[in-house]
């Protein structure tokens, strides 16, 4: 197809694919239970991202605190208690290195996930995923075998089921995720974005932007409400697309939230909301990554660019050496 010549369209479209192979590798990690007083997840870009997808499935689980570090530098805290889980899908990320070598000094529980053998020597123990992908399309074999990994560590639940209502949900919803996503992109199309999301799944605003920075090519300002109704709620903008990303569980509280922002920004803006399918934490914020992964997709082709490479950020590793 031309703008994608790599067919990056298949790797997104066998997303609910990928989560099933993520589970048959999570399933043949051999941890065994173990205490920690914090968990840290180091990561940048999009293998940073599955820190705060972890963050946001398990903060209301875990009974250690869980962090994320996008950072040369670690938390002063982290000893030989902590389980820090070093995420680098090439294995050479600068950053999460230099992290992952100051956390082994502290004598810290190093749980490595990669698709770079080489990374296996910076862990105490190493999670091997599949090679050839970017890192931003690999998030499925990024998260799910660590979600395997702490029920393993026995710091959470078996989550299985709710991986597999997703893989379901995924393959039966493909079609109209696509439809959908190529009318949000059309509309998006040559105007300023703005995604909102409710804050139990906030990652996904975020995830959105950032998709759409490396993928489109393109401008995207993502926040959280309740937090935006304190501060950028005030700014005026015209010819702008506000869109508003929820679940059927949003609290009637959080709707009156979403139903005021959208009238401030209703007048000269488009608005657009999304509720996210699925009965589960997981399945209702992997939809919603669906959905965004591929709208970043369509966008790019009516930027006409290519999706696949990011030609700036390669330049800069370049320059950084």
């Amino acid at each position: 197809m031309k703008n994608d010549p790599n067919n990056y369209f298949g790797l997104l479209e066998k997303f609910p694919e990928q989560i099933q192979e993520g589970m048959e590798i999570g399933k043949k990690i051999r941890l065994k239970k173990r205490k920690f007083e914090n968990i840290v997840v180091q990561g940048m870009g999009g293998s940073g991202i599955t820190g705060k997808i972890l963050e946001t499935l398990f903060k209301d689980e875990l009974k250690i605190p869980i962090q994320t570090n996008n950072s040369y530098e670690i938390p002063a805290f982290i000893s030989n208690k902590t389980l820090f889980i070093a995420v680098s899908y090439s294995g050479g990320t600068e950053e999460t290195l230099s992290g992952t070598r100051a956390a082994k000094k502290k004598k810290a529980f190093v749980l490595g996930i990669s698709s770079g053998k080489k990374f296996r020597k910076e862990c105490s123990y190493l999670i091997k995923i599949p090679e050839n992908y970017p890192p931003r399309a690999a998030t499925a074999f990024l998260v799910t075998p660590l979600i395997f990994a702490l029920q393993k560590f026995g710091l959470i639940k078996n989550k299985e089921k709710n991986i597999k209502e997703f893989v379901k949900l995924g393959k039966k919803e493909r079609k109209d995720i696509k439809r959908k996503s190529q009318g949000i992109a059309k509309k998006m199309h040559k105007k300023t974005t703005f995604v909102y999301a409710t804050d139990i799944i906030g990652i996904s605003s975020f995830r959105w932007m950032t998709q759409i920075n490396e993928n489109s090519k393109d401008f995207c300002h993502s926040n959280i409400i309740p937090e935006m109704n304190h501060n950028e709620i005030n700014m005026k903008f015209k010819n702008g697309v506000f869109i508003f990303l929820k679940t059927k569980n949003t609290s009637n509280q959080m709707k009156k939230r979403i139903q005021f922002t959208k009238k401030v920004f209703s007048k000269n803006n488009k608005i657009l909301e999304f509720t996210s399918k699925g009965n589960t934490l997981f399945s209702q914020l992997f939809y919603l990554i669906y959905l965004g992964d591929f709208l970043s997709y369509y966008l790019a082709l009516k930027n006409k660019v290519d999706p696949y490479p990011v030609p700036v950020i390669t330049e800069l590793k370049k320059y950084l050496k």
